[in-house]
């Protein structure tokens, strides 16, 4: 099984507001937030029931090629509007984000049209206009500015109570073609090309990242191990997600294991 490669991430940060409180900040790849470790857990079971629902063709493979540190919410800010580019073609100008080939839906490379709405949600979220990264409220309404201008709307849907994300509602939106945001304050990542056996031992290579990140929800999974007795051994809570890194674009969030959901919420663009 491929192992996630260590890939410099995200970090904790917190930005003044008015009123003398602090808000937490996203941010991406600075002052040496990274990857913590890598921890390889085995699954003994006799059977399993592995249950996933996700959207047909993924999600657009984003990043910064700017340079720029802090960017994590602005490419995914970029990755959703590049979801729905394909039903409304003027979110990204001059680009059409996907082709649809027999009936599979296969994304466009990013291009300069891409960089250029990465660089556009890095205004409108105030990233970085005074501590390194984005907040969620900077997130949320750099959003609404960016699709306002496209002259078209936008609805938050909650998908977290607390610090959990509520799976039932994850299942609806992503059967309903709504993708969702994830803000993270460290996580867990496995390989998309885990969970292949069927019986006998599982052997899940777990990536543990520190600080703040976001990510893009478009699938989710539950697998339950159960033992030959019938009697669950083990269940496994993952979220589909792009990561906004070049390597290894897409992958698995593990929930319940490392991660720390901070927040997150459905966007649907109509």
């Amino acid at each position: 099984m491929v192992k996630l490669a260590a890939v410099l991430l995200s970090a904790v940060f917190a930005a003044p507001v008015l009123g003398g409180t602090r808000e937490m900040t996203f941010a991406d790849g600075y002052n040496g937030g990274s990857w913590v470790e890598s921890v390889e857990q085995t699954i003994s079971f006799s059977t399993k029931d592995d249950q996933e629902i996700a959207f047909n063709g993924g999600l657009p493979k984003y990043y910064d090629a700017s340079g720029r540190t802090n960017t994590c919410a602005n490419i995914a800010g970029a990755t959703v509007l590049g979801y729905y580019d394909q039903f409304y073609d003027n979110l990204i100008e001059n680009f059409t984000s996907a082709t649809i080939i027999f009936g599979l839906t296969i994304y466009n490379a990013q291009t300069d049209a891409v960089q250029a709405v990465v660089n556009q949600l890095y205004a409108d979220m105030g990233t970085n206009a005074t501590e390194g990264g984005t907040t969620i409220n900077g997130f949320k309404n750099g959003m609404v500015t960016y699709v306002a201008r496209k002259n078209r709307q936008l609805t938050y849907s909650q998908i977290v109570s607390g610090s959990a994300v509520l799976m039932d509602t994850c299942t609806s939106m992503i059967e309903d073609g709504i993708p969702a945001v994830v803000f993270v304050s460290k996580y867990s990542l496995v390989d998309t090309d885990d969970f292949e056996a069927e019986t006998g031992t599982e052997d899940v290579f777990v990536q543990h990242y520190g600080g703040n990140h976001t990510l893009v929800v478009y699938g989710v999974r539950t697998i339950k191990y159960y033992s030959s007795t019938g009697t669950l051994v083990r269940q496994l809570n993952l979220l589909k997600v792009a990561t906004g890194y070049a390597y290894y674009p897409l992958s698995y969030l593990l929930l319940d294991d490392y991660t720390n959901v901070i927040d997150g919420f459905a966007l649907n663009i109509y």
